[in-house]
């Protein structure tokens, strides 16, 4: 059953969030004892901290990355200290690009970056990482980085022609002639070891949000093959040192006529009691050309930045409300008065480095507004 419910949200806030000083997407952030940290991606080596309990907010410089920066790595935080995943990027101004299999941690008491002794079991690209249980990461997703590097090694040296027929051929699979990760790797910080936990019972996500909320793990859309995302939300109980996956759940239809895409690059968290997901990007039409067997679905398509804000409520998501602008493939945050965006971009790409708090009492307005709550027994 889909659900859609449309009101204004309230921005005003007495806290005065800072822009990020510099674009920022592909990038990686966590939350440690109330400190915001924030870096790689386009902010290249970059490693920022905004302390949410000063009255005076400021973004402070701290000690670079210590290796190439990666683009669209994950992250966790476990026992205070930040683990961050992969990524591609490149090894010198004259390699290809490339996933990166390595695994970094941050200290944020020492100020200071480690190496660690191990390496990626897959390619962990576009993952999503989470830990639940204060001991562990759990890694989702995440392309095929024997497939990804040798795409980039064969097209990069090609002249524009060939690029375009390498390109289509690349693009003209399957879904699952992909590759990507479909099994949920576990990682122990304190040996430093990986188990795999058994395959997920989707198609396997890239670009999914992610949330751990009252003992289950949501991962929120993301994208199934490049250009073509998943309308739908799965979620798994933690149980037994497992996972057990329960039904996915369809996200209603953003205008209450055209199929859902699904979005990449979107923002996640909690307002109030509900999960949200806000933004991401997608590229409408893409879902029926590839029902209709056109792989490569996204040809053409016009890439699409997105502001609706659907809330989980009552077993059902809803869409809820709208941001400020579209936007995508920033950092989202849960800070004491709602959750914060910060950074990504909007329509075409321009970079956003807005800091945009969305309150709790937003979703306030979600109850008040009963009048605007509708369902349509269709879809979830």
């Amino acid at each position: 059953m889909s659900s859609q419910m449309v009101c204004e949200l309230d921005m005003k806030n007495d806290a005065i969030w800072p822009a990020f000083p510099v674009a920022l997407k592909e990038a990686v952030g966590a939350r440690v004892d109330g400190v915001l940290y924030v870096g790689l991606g386009t902010a290249g080596r970059a490693w920022y901290a905004l302390d949410t309990q000063a009255e005076q907010k400021s973004w402070q410089r701290l000690a670079d990355f210590p290796a190439e920066a990666p683009n669209g790595a994950a992250s966790a935080v476990v026992s205070g200290k930040i683990y961050v995943f992969g990524g591609a990027g490149r090894v010198n101004p004259q390699s290809s690009l490339a996933q990166f299999d390595f695994v970094h941690c941050y200290d944020p008491l020492s100020d200071s970056w480690a190496k660690l002794p191990t390496r990626l079991p897959v390619g962990m690209l576009g993952a999503s990482a989470i830990s639940a249980d204060g001991v562990h990461v759990l890694v989702f997703g995440g392309y095929n980085k024997a497939q990804f590097d040798g795409f980039f090694a064969k097209f990069e040296p090609l002249d524009a022609s060939q690029q375009g027929l390498a390109l289509r051929e690349f693009m003209s699979k399957q879904a699952s002639e992909y590759e990507w990760n479909a099994d949920v790797w576990q990682f122990d910080v304190t040996t430093l070891e990986w188990q795999n936990l058994g395959r997920v019972p989707h198609q396997p996500n890239c670009g999914s949000a992610v949330i751990s909320h009252q003992g289950q793990i949501y991962l929120l859309s993301g994208e199934v093959k490049p250009g073509l995302r998943s309308g739908t939300v799965k979620r798994a109980l933690i149980s037994n040192g497992g996972l057990e996956w329960i039904a996915e759940k369809n996200l209603p239809s953003a205008d209450g006529i055209a199929p859902q895409e699904g979005v990449a690059g979107g923002f996640a968290g909690r307002l109030g009691d509900d999960l949200v997901l806000a933004g991401g990007t997608n590229f409408p039409g893409a879902q029926q050309r590839y029902d209709a067997l056109e792989y490569y679905a996204h040809q053409g398509l016009s890439k699409t930045w997105r502001d609706e804000l659907y809330v989980f409520r009552d077993d059902v998501w809803i869409m809820a409300g709208k941001l400020p602008v579209a936007r995508a493939n920033g950092l989202s945050f849960q800070v004491e008065d709602g959750l914060l965006l910060v950074g990504g971009d909007m329509q075409d790409g321009i970079p956003c480095t807005e800091s945009t708090l969305l309150p709790h009492n937003s979703a306030t307005a979600f109850s008040q507004n009963s009048a605007l709550y509708r369902r349509n027994s269709s879809v979830n």
